[in-house]
C-alpha cells in the first residue's frame, strides 16, 4: 500500500491548502495580538515571521521563525524586546525554531538595506533579504514593515529602468539565492548523522515554491509600463502568498497540476508517521518508502512548474529567457 496519499481531485487539494492557510491565519492574528500585548508601539522595533506561517501553509510539524529588526542604530537594544516576546509566545504554546538561523539576533533596518551586491554580500545578507521579500510576514508595526519593502524593492527597480524592460536585477538575485541555498544544502547536510529526507523534500517543495513564486512577481514586471508602476505590481504581489502569485501570474488551469502536488506534499508532512520516517538521522531516511514516494512526487512538481515556463511553443515571454540567459 502506498504511504502517500495522492490529491488529484480540485476539492482535495482545496480542503489541505484552505486548512493550511486558515490556521496560519489562526497563527499570525494569535501572534500580532500578543505582539500588541509585549510590544510598546513606538519601540522602533519591526517584528516579522518567515517560514510556513508567512506562506500560510502550517501543518501540524511546522515552527514560528520569528525576526527582530530596529530602525534605530543599537540592534541590541531590541533584545529585551525579543526575549520577552518569545517568553510570551512559549507561554502561549507556539513551537519555536531550533537555535542558530539568520535572524537569530536582532538587526537594525540596514543590515537588510545594506551590502547588496560585492565582496561584502555574505550569504546571510542575501539570504535575510530574500526572505523579507520573499515570504516575510508582519507582526508588529506594519508600516515600517511595508516601508523597509518599498525601500528594498525601490533598490532592485530604480526609475532609470526602461518601461520595456523586465526587472532583471531583482530576478538574479533571486536566481542566486536559490542556486545559494541548493549548495548549502549539501554543506549543511555532509554530517551524516543530520536528517536528511526531511531537508530534501523541503528543499524541493517549500523552498521551490518560494524561488517560482518569486519569479511569478517578476514575471508580472513584463509589462510595457514605467519603473514605478512595476514597482507597485511587485509591492502588491510580495504581499501575497507564493501559491497566490502563481496563480496570479500564470492562471488557475495551468497551476492545477503543480498546485496538485504541492497540496500532496503539506498533506503528508502534516502525518506524524510520514514526518517522523522523514527525519531519520543520517541516509535512513532516504531509504523509506515515505521519502521515494514524496520523491517521485516533487519530480512532478518541478515537471509542473516546468511546463508552466515552457509549453508547446516554447519559453512563455521574457520571464523565461531570463531565467536562461
Amino acid at each position: 500500500m502506498p504511504k502517500i496519499k495522492r490529491l488529484t481531485t480540485a476539492d482535495q487539494v482545496r480542503d489541505v491548502l484552505g486548512r493550511a492557510r486558515a490556521e496560519a491565519d489562526r497563527q499570525l492574528e494569535a501572534m500580532r495580538a500578543a505582539a500588541k500585548y509585549v510590544i510598546p508601539y513606538d519601540a522602533g522595533v519591526i517584528v516579522g515571521v518567515n517560514g510556513s506561517v508567512a506562506r500560510r501553509e502550517v501543518t501540524s510539524g511546522s515552527d514560528v521563525d520569528l525576526f527582530f529588526l530596529t530602525t534605530r542604530d543599537d540592534a541590541e537594544a531590541a533584545r529585551p524586546i525579543q526575549e520577552a516576546f518569545r517568553d510570551r509566545l512559549r507561554a502561549d504554546g507556539v513551537k519555536m525554531p531550533a537555535h542558530g538561523g539568520v535572524f537569530e539576533n536582532p538587526l537594525s533596518v540596514k543590515d537588510i538595506l545594506s551590502n547588496i551586491g560585492g565582496d561584502a554580500d555574505t550569504n546571510a545578507y542575501l539570504t535575510r533579504r530574500m526572505l523579507y521579500l520573499l515570504e516575510g510576514e508582519w507582526l508588529h508595526d506594519r508600516p515600517a514593515f511595508e516601508n523597509l519593502r518599498e525601500k528594498l524593492i525601490g533598490h532592485y527597480v530604480r526609475d532609470s529602468l526602461e518601461d520595456r524592460k523586465l526587472c532583471r536585477y531583482l530576478l538574479n538575485d533571486v536566481i542566486r539565492y536559490w542556486r545559494t541555498i541548493c549548495v548549502d544544502f549539501e554543506e549543511k547536510t555532509a554530517d551524516g548523522d543530520k536528517p536528511r529526507a526531511i531537508r530534501l523534500v523541503k528543499l524541493r517543495f517549500a523552498r521551490m515554491m518560494l524561488y517560482f513564486g518569486g519569479v511569478a512577481a517578476i514575471a508580472r514586471t513584463d509589462d510595457d509600463v514605467p519603473a514605478a508602476t512595476k514597482r507597485d505590481m511587485l509591492l502588491e504581489t510580495f504581499a501575497m502568498p507564493p501559491a497566490d502569485r502563481l496563480t496570479q501570474a500564470f492562471g488557475d488551469a495551468e497551476m492545477e497540476a503543480p498546485l496538485a502536488a504541492y497540496a500532496t506534499f503539506l498533506n503528508a508532512i502534516d502525518d506524524t508517521a510520514i514526518r517522523d520516517a522523514l527525519e531519520r538521522d543520517g541516509h535512513e531516511g532516504l531509504e523509506t518508502i515515505e521519502y521515494q514516494e514524496l520523491l517521485e512526487v516533487a519530480r512532478e512538481f518541478r515537471q509542473g512548474l516546468q511546463d508552466v515556463l515552457v509549453g508547446p511553443e516554447g519559453l512563455r515571454g521574457r520571464i523565461g529567457s531570463a531565467l536562461l540567459l
